[in-house]
């Protein structure tokens, strides 16, 4: 609500690996795809063990933007005010806009890369909001993350929602620079942090009702082996989901005429 009444916001979802923020974020966005006034780009970073390319997943994020419906606004926009973003995106691209483009770009700086993108979204917040979502930042390189500062610092009102997710502890181990950014965003008040937790064992049980519907006549077994699968999995989300999807491909859970039933006793069950 704040970001389409024009006060830009950066929100950062932490958590280990499996605690759900890549399902969290994607949910959040699924809600809102109704909504024809929004945008909403979507980038990944990725483990790179050389130099890497810079801006990688901005590039991919817009890159895809461009392809969607409407997207020849957004190519035009960067056209106009990123033009060094534009050019490095030369499938989107004739012969002949490539050649033009060069041209402009030539002696272009990591600053003026900064200041473009910058400005570019900003305009693009004057058509509709824009949502710019970048997954695994704990593998981000120093370039994405000087322009997602300066996204944030800047004063200008801007329709703007940005939603960065990475794992923490690889973070602080690593002492990747994100660690700072983030302190220092925080500081200023620039910045809000969404930290995921382990999911309770009420939780768990509640994953179950919900995934295994109807099953009233064994209510008792099933929140038992909720329970026997949170202790052994500490609410870890992925491994919660990934042990329930063993269970029903073992035939221990199994469905009978739409009903799923347990087809083991509980002490006969191996989690």
């Amino acid at each position: 609500e704040k970001a389409l009444h024009g006060e830009r916001q950066i929100v950062f979802v932490t958590g280990e690996a499996g605690i759900g923020k890549t399902a969290v974020v994607n949910a959040f966005l699924e809600q809102l795809a109704a909504q024809d006034d929004l945008w909403v780009a979507r980038g990944q970073c990725l483990e790179q063990y050389g130099a890497g390319e810079a801006y990688l997943p901005l590039l991919t994020a817009f890159g895809q933007l461009c392809r969607e419906p409407e997207g020849e606004r957004v190519k035009e926009v960067l056209g106009r005010y990123a033009p060094t973003w534009l050019v490095q995106l030369p499938a989107l691209l004739s012969p002949a806009e490539l050649d033009a483009l060069q041209r402009r770009v030539v002696g272009s700086t990591h600053e003026r890369m900064l200041r473009e993108m910058a400005e570019a979204i900003e305009a693009l917040t004057l058509d509709r909001g824009v949502i710019l979502w970048i997954d695994d930042l704990q593998w981000s390189d120093y370039s994405t993350l000087d322009l997602l500062t300066a996204l944030a610092r800047r004063s200008q009102s801007a329709r703007l929602l940005i939603i960065g997710a990475y794992r923490l502890v690889d973070v602080i181990t690593q002492n990747h620079p994100l660690k700072l950014v983030k302190q220092d965003l925080q500081l200023h008040g620039q910045c809000a942090e969404l930290s995921l937790e382990l999911l309770a064992e009420t939780a768990v049980q509640e994953y179950f009702a919900v995934r295994f519907a109807d099953h009233a006549k064994l209510a008792a077994p099933f929140q038992d082996l909720a329970c026997l699968i949170h202790r052994r999995t500490q609410g870890n989300p992925l491994f919660v989901v990934s042990v329930a999807d063993e269970l029903v491909r073992q035939d221990i859970i199994i469905e009978r005429q739409g009903q799923w039933e347990m087809a083991q006793e509980m002490e006969e069950v191996a989690v």
